[in-house]
């Protein structure tokens, strides 16, 4: 069919998103990430992944969607769905940012299929292959911003997207009679802000036929209303911090360097040193090329990688952060939590800055707060997960009628009805069918 398709496979009711765009034989597969789910979610962290079974259990528990043409006969063993052997789509695969809910099964697409990602994502997915001591599981191709990719009779061209992770990207689809832009994820609330208005000036003077854009913070639920700016959580730290003479700790996420770098400078305004775990240490020198001191964590197993962080980096000794805490901004996760209890006695504040646990509510959430309270130090959290990482609705409103595209898909949201673009025609696709793109009109096949 020389007409361009599309098929929203996961992302109309819910976090996490696979579309497909086709035109004749040459289609383009934009994310390919579980559903965030931390309630319901099998692997756990206790539930082991069988690694012979991996594609075959995640297509049964619907953690990637069922899409024809990706997986390998030998990986769908004697599931019904038409293997990449058997398929003559020529297609490629293009990952908006590296956080989970658009990545994350993307290692278990078929070899012989390009899979593309920022190159700031993929140094990003190298770190941590190094600092969790995995072999990569396939090659990833690196694109640039700007920078047009030819799938056959499909050209992708992707745009910086403001998100907490490296490499976020946009990408403007156009095929020989339609434009489409599915924005990633969105924000402009952060440090970076004047960029990203500067960019969304950049690709919205093309036509856009179809605009797929993130919808987060269109659900209350996700939403708290609370319209705090990314600096605003950085002057709130240096406030609460400048004159105390206790300990400070963060908890980031470790795919959000960008954060990282900016705890840095902030320990530098205060006239603290920053001080990470080995891991967050190793992936923020492969990104930016920061090297800060570690502090080193009471495992009983050490492993490869940590064992050359000891030989080559700065260790500052627990001893020397309890004889002058003051001088310290302290990173810890959540993993390594039982480490600050070698800090106990100290006066402290801790600052939840979006790191794991990442929902508020949680059993693990729960535990955080509650050994923070043991120590005795104070709890600092901010607006929730989804409103920091996401574009606030007056935001999308803009972004919306900045782009002006004939029809509108909301994305990434569970109340995608709130929507209600002014400009736009929205559509409310069936997750898995396809649909004819006409004249920026989705008509069922």
């Amino acid at each position: 069919m020389n007409k361009t398709t599309v098929n929203i496979y996961r992302g109309t009711n819910g976090i996490g998103v696979v579309i497909a765009i086709s035109f004749n034989k040459d289609r383009v597969i934009l994310d390919f990430g579980a559903p965030f789910t931390p309630l319901s979610q099998v692997y756990d962290g206790e539930v082991r992944a069988r690694q012979a079974n991996r594609v075959k259990d995640a297509l049964l528990l619907e953690r990637i969607p069922q899409v024809p043409g990706v997986f390998s006969g030998k990986d769908l063993q004697d599931l019904p769905l038409q293997s990449y052997e058997d398929s003559a789509a020529n297609t490629a695969v293009f990952i908006s940012h590296l956080h989970l809910d658009h990545m994350s099964e993307a290692d278990k697409i078929d070899a012989h299929i390009p899979v593309y990602i920022h190159e700031d994502g993929i140094r990003l997915q190298n770190a941590l292959n190094v600092v969790n001591e995995k072999e990569p599981r396939r090659e990833f191709t690196p694109f640039f911003y700007h920078q047009t990719v030819t799938v056959g009779e499909i050209k992708v061209t992707p745009y910086f997207s403001d998100h907490p992770c490296p490499g976020s990207s946009g990408f403007l689809v156009e095929t020989p009679d339609s434009t489409i832009y599915y924005s990633g994820d969105i924000r402009f609330h952060s440090v970076n802000n004047e960029k990203a208005w500067k960019e969304l000036d950049l690709f919205s003077k093309h036509k856009v036929d179809l605009l797929i854009v993130d919808a987060t913070t269109t659900s209350p639920a996700e939403f708290t209303g609370e319209l705090i700016f990314e600096q605003d959580i950085y002057d709130d730290i240096f406030s609460s911090l400048k004159d105390f003479t206790g300990l400070g700790i963060v908890n980031m996420y470790n795919r959000d360097v960008a954060m990282m770098k900016q705890i840095v400078n902030l320990a530098d305004k205060l006239g603290r040193t920053a001080v990470f775990e080995p891991s967050f240490a190793f992936i923020l020198q492969s990104l930016y090329g920061i090297k800060v001191p570690v502090w080193w964590l009471d495992n009983q197993h050490i492993p490869e990688f940590r064992k050359k962080m000891r030989e080559t980096r700065e260790i500052i000794p627990v001893e020397q952060i309890r004889k002058h805490p003051e001088q310290y901004l302290l990173q810890n996760s959540y993993s390594n939590i039982l480490s600050l209890s070698d800090l106990d006695q100290l006066p402290g504040k801790h600052f939840h800055l979006f790191g794991e646990p990442l929902v508020k509510g949680t059993k693990e959430y729960q535990i955080l707060g509650n050994v923070v309270a043991k120590l005795g130090w104070q709890f600092r959290s901010y607006t929730n997960l989804y409103s920091f990482s996401h574009t606030y609705p007056e935001h999308l409103r803009k972004f919306i009628e900045k782009i002006d595209a004939v029809s509108v898909i909301a994305v990434h949201s569970s109340k995608p009805e709130n929507l209600d673009p002014v400009n736009s025609t929205q559509f409310f696709p069936e997750e898995g069918r396809e649909y004819l793109l006409e004249n920026g009109q989705l008509k069922s096949l």
